[in-house]
């Protein structure tokens, strides 16, 4: 009588337990969460159409549990302050470029030099566990932001008034070039041998014509097309492919159930794979189109690239490590075949 009056009070508590399990799973998907997802492109952009896409699926896929509201064109705030609004939870999610406002280790996460130089090795190490990824995202979730998908926006290049003599083997050319106010971007300029000069983006064009700069980096053909009655040659020199984030607040993904984490995931991917051959085109088609408009398109060769990438990495990754800590420069060797020390 006593065995089986245990036996009874056993199966009670795994009974209980059992409930308890799948109460608290039903309770756990139980919510209806309305976000917002900033980016910076405007409304007739790819970006945006592929923001809307994304949200689009989170929706349908989670039945209604998360919808999703696309804000572009900066509506929300420079992307720089965006990304602090998402660490602290007041805006949800964007597709933006990182921020290291908080943590100078994240300038890895938007320009490492050179640390491919064709698609085939970027869209290796960008995808959801390659090692840009992987190494990003765990920097991000300190920070209280979860990594859903590297965006790639293009490959960079720089323009300039004129062809820059020597400019094949990185000779210095005395071209004064407007850089982003990264000392990446500083460092790699001035080993493949033009004058850096830290000019923002939105005061370029000017200073091109007033003729305190030669030229300007920092985007793909695109952003070349901009400069095009300024300036007379587009170099394409694969310094980095300009990585967008899909991400959002941790806690807020952390609050999700696993089947909805992986939507999440697997839809931002989703459209990152049809950026890929996109941005592909989209990069081919403005070069098409300086080229029509009188510009000089200069294309690398495969070992004139590799030669870049050998001078940048050897002369100017070094001194990263000051920045962004060795541990992560070696990272980077790692990855690219170099040796670590």
């Amino acid at each position: 009588m006593i065995r089986k009056l245990k036996l009874l009070v056993m199966f009670m508590g795994f009974f209980a337990f059992l409930c308890t399990g799948l109460l608290g799973m039903a309770s756990a998907a139980d919510y209806k969460y309305k976000w917002r997802l900033a980016q910076t492109m405007p409304e007739d952009s790819d970006h945006h159409r592929r923001c809307v896409a994304f949200a689009e699926e989170v929706k349908e896929k989670t039945e209604g549990r998360i919808e999703i509201e696309v804000y572009s064109g900066s509506v929300l705030g420079d992307w720089v302050d965006v990304n602090e609004y998402i660490m602290r939870g007041d805006v949800d999610m964007g597709l933006l470029p990182l921020a290291p406002t908080y943590d100078p280790r994240l300038n890895i996460g938007y320009y490492m030099p050179y640390m491919f130089t064709n698609t085939e090795e970027a869209k290796a190490a960008y995808n959801v566990g390659g090692w840009v990824y992987d190494m990003v995202n765990a920097l991000l979730e300190e920070q209280g932001i979860k990594g859903l998908a590297i965006y790639p926006a293009g490959w960079a290049g720089v323009t300039t008034k004129e062809e820059p003599v020597g400019w094949q083997e990185m000779k210095p050319n005395k071209m004064k070039i407007r850089v982003m106010p990264l000392k990446a971007c500083q460092l790699t300029w001035e080993a493949l041998g033009y004058i850096p000069s830290t000019i923002p983006y939105s005061e370029a064009y000017s200073a091109i014509e007033r003729g305190v700069a030669d030229g300007e980096s920092g985007g793909p053909p695109f952003q070349g097309y901009q400069f095009r009655d300024i300036q007379g040659v587009w170099i394409q020199t694969n310094d980095f492919l300009e990585p967008f984030w899909f991400f959002m607040n941790l806690e807020k993904f952390n609050s999700l159930t696993k089947e909805d984490q992986d939507v999440l995931v697997a839809a931002a991917q989703k459209q990152v794979d049809g950026r890929w051959d996109y941005f592909l085109k989209e990069d081919e088609e403005y070069r098409q189109k300086m080229a029509d408009y009188g510009m000089k398109v200069l294309i690398p060769t495969d070992e004139q690239l590799k030669g870049f990438a050998e001078k940048v990495r050897t002369e100017v990754w070094p001194k990263l490590e000051e920045l962004i800590g060795k541990r992560l420069v070696d990272q980077c060797r790692e990855n690219v075949g170099m040796p670590v020390k």
